[in-house]
């Protein structure tokens, strides 16, 4: 191979650092597993989400791709020919156009039963072949949701608001101290709004 020249591997490998990249500079981490054994590239880790993902790519600049569109193979290659890759395997392909420095950051479920698709970051619409548009720099697919957090959050703070109504209640009960037939004891309670009109929980009225 000529110095300098690039082949299909070495564009994938170019694509592949491309995505380390911006995944990083989107404040996602991304490390790769030991081998080339696993069916995903690389596991990237937001907050506490965690996701597999391909990187698939295209360098092409043949004229005639504004029409067609760029072409890129999402399917993997076995003993059995090209096969479709499943939600067990992978979460996400990161498809990267080069020529247009665009990626798409699709759900392995949006793939369907497709073994190639067609991108069109040049622009085209839906009714004519640009189905996977809204998953342009869809990069917040790979990042935890916060909107969950914040939800949580607040069901905790109601939740504690609520426990701040109840009260923890110790009276020392009125005794004689020069009857020994009616000795100190403390009773306790616990009320939301009024303490119990007897003796308290766990304890009869006093006769």
């Amino acid at each position: 191979m000529p110095a300098g020249h690039l082949g299909t591997k070495r564009m994938g490998e170019l694509a592949e650092i491309a995505f380390m990249y911006r995944a990083a500079s989107e404040g996602i981490g991304v490390a790769r597993p030991y081998g080339d054994s696993h069916p995903y590239d690389f596991l990237v880790q937001h907050g506490r989400r965690l996701a597999r993902v391909q990187v698939k790519s295209c360098f092409t600049t043949q004229r005639g791709y504004r029409r067609m569109g760029f072409a890129i193979i999402v399917a993997k290659h076995a003993r059995k020919g090209v096969t479709l890759y499943s939600p067990d395997e992978i979460d996400f392909i990161a498809a990267f156009v080069a020529p247009h420095r665009a990626w798409y950051v699709i759900p392995v479920e949006a793939l369907k039963a497709s073994k190639s698709i067609r991108l069109y970051p040049g622009g085209k619409s839906k009714r004519i072949g640009a189905f996977y548009e809204d998953y342009r720099e869809a990069w917040q697919l790979l990042k935890e949701d916060n909107k969950k957090e914040e939800g949580e959050g607040n069901q905790e703070e109601e939740l504690g608001f609520d426990l701040g109504k109840l009260s923890l209640s110790l009276k020392l009960s009125s005794y004689s101290p020069l009857d020994p037939q009616n000795p100190p004891f403390w009773r306790c309670y616990c009320s939301s709004e009024q303490p119990p009109p007897t003796g308290g929980v766990g304890y009869p009225p006093r006769g």
